[in-house]
């Protein structure tokens, strides 16, 4: 069926047609693989990597844990606070390293929280190998940190947990 549209719409004309698929009748339902679909190892692919090497999960990089329950959060009441001129960390001994971010509505609107969140997801990421491992921390965003980049937020993050002594 075509649909024909005029210069006066009245409504669509259908004009019934039978042979405007017929370039469709011969197909097959299921499609033979041709030679150059077909993926074959080369003996020396992978020759490179060592004999019975398979990725493990200490040879992928290590990640944080991440806080997200109230009850982890209001623990923190026992730590310790310090303040920077970005943020405030709450530290509190653990034994793995973990974090988490609260921004509030008082810090602005949700695309201002969601970027300072971002941002500092990321910070933690880049930085983990030099954040100390028996800590959890609880980062709360100051209103500086609204036009602060992400160097600006690792530097303080990495210079606030120096600071940290379990």
């Amino acid at each position: 069926m075509h649909f024909i549209p005029f210069l006066k719409y009245d409504g669509p004309i259908i004009i019934k047609d039978d042979h405007w698929m017929d370039h469709e009748k011969n197909i097959q339902s299921q499609q033979t693989q041709t030679a150059t679909q077909i993926r074959l190892q080369s003996p020396d692919e992978n020759s490179r990597r060592p004999e019975g090497h398979s990725p493990t999960a200490q040879s992928r990089p290590k990640r944080a844990r991440r806080l997200k329950k109230r009850a982890e959060f209001q623990s923190f009441k026992k730590g310790t606070r310090l303040a920077g001129r970005f943020l405030c960390i709450d530290f509190k001994e653990s034994t793995c390293f973990a974090f988490g971010i609260t921004a509030s509505c008082r810090y602005g609107n949700s695309p201002e929280r969601n970027r300072f969140k971002r941002i500092v997801r990321e910070a933690i990421r880049t930085s983990l190998p030099l954040l100390p491992e028996t800590v959890e921390l609880h980062i709360l965003p100051r209103q500086k940190a609204k036009g602060a980049k992400m160097q600006e937020l690792q530097e303080e993050i990495l210079q606030l947990t120096s600071h940290f002594h379990p």
